[in-house]
């Protein structure tokens, strides 16, 4: 993708860091990757995954975060890229039985090894570590959110498996579930320390911020990974590719056409951000809210120079990780 369109690419919010990226970095890979994880995927893909520094994602989506509260959301970054390189060309069947352990042991209603799933102990994780800091109906809206995403990639995988372009509108309700996003927003409070009410959060307003947020970080990623995505054979589920499908239209075209949307998701965004209801005693702490959820937009961006995931020697060749893994074909207690 050409560099000059990632310079029209720009936020209006502060793009930080937190301090203890470089640490959590280390702990990610002696603890969970070359540890818990160890043996879930070949020694040399495992040593992909560090240099994708999902420590340093997670400290630029949650730069407040103290030590003790970055644990957790660095664990759920772990999951999130073993997750997506793992199944992402899964069949929509295996997606639902994951799904159904996964979202089970985040939930609470299971324990990891009954589930048959192998990254069910990560879930397991995140979700006692984000007990210690918020209450059980806030790590449940986590767990919607997990099964949201299985929701998308379900769809998602069927379109990869089949080859298939969806339609521009059908794209947009996937990709957003399937961008595994939405966990991240629910965790915000992990790091900020305030629960809001269900109340706030079922709020349109609110519920459309997030929304925002995440289809705006979304449009970032379909530039940053179409190079990756047409190499890989997955052009058909990269909003660029599908608009040129859709729309009978070229690459250049498409691709203004995404940037376009970006820009118009950014300024609603910053419009409602600017504009919000009072929501009676809570309007300081869901400002405060909101600021965070533009930390995660600005984030997105201020990270990929600093990994290396998108850049073309990084690609995984995924029949490989295939075979060098065990995807459960089945739950073995149902």
């Amino acid at each position: 993708m050409e560099p000059r369109l990632f310079k029209r690419l720009r936020y209006p919010f502060p793009t930080l860091v937190n301090e203890h990226a470089a640490a959590m970095q280390e702990h990610t890979e002696r603890h969970w990757i070359d540890g818990e994880c160890r043996g879930f995927v070949a020694p040399d893909i495992a040593e992909g995954f560090k240099r994708a520094r999902t420590a340093y994602m997670t400290s630029y989506f949650f730069p407040m975060a103290t030590w003790e509260r970055l644990l957790p959301l660095a664990r759920m970054m772990v999951f999130s890229i073993y997750q997506d390189d793992i199944y992402e060309k899964a069949s929509p069947e295996q997606v639902r039985r994951i799904r159904e352990g996964t979202v089970s042991v985040a939930r609470g209603e299971r324990m990891p090894e009954e589930t048959g799933v192998m990254l069910a102990g990560l879930i397991a994780g995140v979700r006692a570590g984000a007990l210690r800091f918020i209450p059980e109906d806030a790590v449940q809206r986590w767990a919607d959110d997990v099964d949201l995403y299985f929701e998308g990639l379900e769809e998602e995988t069927y379109y990869v498996r089949t080859g298939r372009f969806p339609t521009i509108e059908r794209y947009q309700v996937f990709r957003e579930r399937a961008l595994m996003l939405h966990p991240f927003m629910s965790l915000k409070e992990v790091e900020t320390g305030v629960v809001l009410p269900p109340e706030v959060h079922a709020h349109s307003t609110v519920q459309r911020l997030k929304s925002l947020a995440v289809r705006v970080i979304g449009r970032f990623n379909e530039f940053q990974s179409y190079d990756k995505d047409i190499k890989t054979g997955m052009g058909n589920v990269n909003l660029i590719g599908v608009v040129a499908h859709d729309r009978d239209i070229g690459i250049q075209e498409a691709s203004e056409y995404a940037l376009r949307l970006h820009d118009e998701e950014l300024a609603e965004f910053v419009e409602l951000q600017h504009g919000l209801p009072e929501f009676d005693g809570w309007h300081d702490a869901v400002a405060n809210h909101i600021h965070h959820i533009s930390f995660v937009i600005s984030g997105w961006r201020g990270v990929d120079s600093k990994i290396d995931r998108y850049d073309p020697e990084f690609y995984l060749d995924q029949d490989r990780l295939r075979t060098s893994v065990h995807v459960p074909d089945r739950n073995p207690h149902t």
